[in-house]
């Protein structure tokens, strides 16, 4: 039993994730009883994600030393099996679909889509993320946008600019987290998997964090604007906004500013003079900033 608990990785999400649904629920003004079920139903549909990404990946994750080795797929270490691997993604499946019939129509069916781009993320013929740019794009909006508009229709929210606004700023934020994840990742990836970042390198997997950064703060300025937030909360909003990237691949950016290009694994594919390949032993590129990052 604590194997099939072990599939669903509550540790790698249980501080970040949930907070997309939930202040979708507190922004449409749910009472209690709409937001506690918004919290159910999103607690089983990330676990959900988690457990289909295991399921899909075990053959990949076996050999994988460092999963292995992390315990993060007890599936692919054989310690669950397949059968009831499939009847836990059913039950956390069935359960939000029927909490969300019986709380709206409408949100149900944004429940239903993000469960959808939540399998092709992973599905093997699908495999969303292991496509160029649409990795990031299916993350924002499976972690980020479909979740905030889930929890707020659920509890009964009407959609405004301002709320497709805040959505465009979370699924922003969903992008950054596995942009970061695959910059952190880079080395281990590289030649083992493809991502946007091991496709573009990491320099330019920076640039484009920090362009996603920037329109982040374009949303939430104008979120703040519409809402008529106070200046100490459109600050401290725009300080995370730029903390969080930053502080996710602080790692790599410290390794980068100290250490020569070439010396980089491949850290810039435009450079015809970096090596395309990681220079072994290099693990203490990765740090754990990033762990939010959906792989």
């Amino acid at each position: 039993m604590i194997d099939y608990l072990r599939m669903l990785r509550i540790r790698d999400w249980i501080k970040f994730y949930p907070l997309f649904p939930l202040a979708g629920a507190y922004l449409a003004g749910g009472g209690r009883y709409e937001i506690l079920l918004v919290l159910v139903a999103y607690t089983c549909i990330i676990s959900y994600a988690f457990v289909v990404n295991n399921y899909f990946d075990a053959e990949i994750d076996r050999l994988h030393r460092r999963k292995m080795e992390s315990g993060t797929n007890p599936l692919a270490a054989g310690k669950v099996s397949e059968r009831g691997v499939l009847l836990l993604m059913m039950a956390l499946v069935l359960t939000p679909l029927t909490l969300s019939i019986r709380l709206d129509s409408l949100g149900a069916a944004f429940v239903i889509i993000n469960l959808l781009v939540l399998t092709a993320y992973s599905e093997r013929r699908i495999r969303l993320k292991e496509r160029y740019l649409w990795d990031a794009v299916s993350h924002g909006l499976m972690f980020g946008a479909l979740p905030f508009l889930s929890g707020y229709l659920l509890s009964g929210g009407d959609i405004t600019r301002g709320i497709i606004l805040i959505s465009l700023l979370f699924f922003i934020v969903g992008c950054e987290a596995l942009i970061a994840h695959q910059i952190v990742d880079y080395a281990e990836d590289l030649g083992s998997t493809t991502t946007t970042v091991t496709r573009i390198g990491v320099m330019n997997g920076l640039l484009m964090l920090g362009g996603l950064a920037a329109l982040s703060l374009v949303f939430a300025f104008a979120a703040a604007r519409i809402y008529q937030l106070s200046l100490a909360v459109t600050a401290a909003s725009a300080l995370y906004l730029v903390a969080y990237p930053a502080y996710s691949v602080r790692g790599m950016l410290n390794d980068i500013s100290h250490r020569p290009c070439a010396e980089r694994g491949g850290a810039d594919r435009g450079d015809p003079e970096v090596p395309s390949e990681p220079i072994p032993g290099k693990r203490e590129l990765r740090d754990r900033g990033s762990r939010w990052g959906f792989r």
